[in-house]
């Protein structure tokens, strides 16, 4: 976005400084150079504004992209934690069976 800013305010200094250059240089009457003036900015105007559509395009484009991709990765790491999760009670499950276990055999053993 760094060079797309750049870009943007060197084609404004460029366009403010070719409709300068033409009203000074223009060898036409005052209306005739008003009238060329506002066709200049017309057409800047329009072509500043096709410029932003693209921007906002590509912005919704990306923004819908990273919410994909972000999503996946949520989705991913839901899982994952969801699995990890499984395994430790699985573990904690066994631990204290083995606990109960050995618990009822000392009980027996010294009962």
């Amino acid at each position: 976005m760094k060079s797309e800013s750049k870009l943007i305010a060197g084609i404004l200094i460029g366009v403010a400084a070719g409709v300068l250059a033409g009203i000074l240089l223009a060898p036409q009457s005052g209306e005739d150079t008003q009238e060329a003036v506002a066709d200049a900015a017309s057409g800047f105007g329009d072509k500043l504004k096709d410029k932003f559509s693209g921007l906002m395009d590509e912005a919704g484009d990306l923004k819908e992209t990273l919410g994909d991709k972000i999503s996946s990765k949520l989705d991913d790491l839901i899982g994952m934690i969801s699995s990890k999760a499984d395994d430790a009670k699985d573990w904690s499950d066994d631990k204290i069976h083995e606990a109960a276990s050995k618990a009822s055999k000392l009980k027996n053993k010294y009962s």
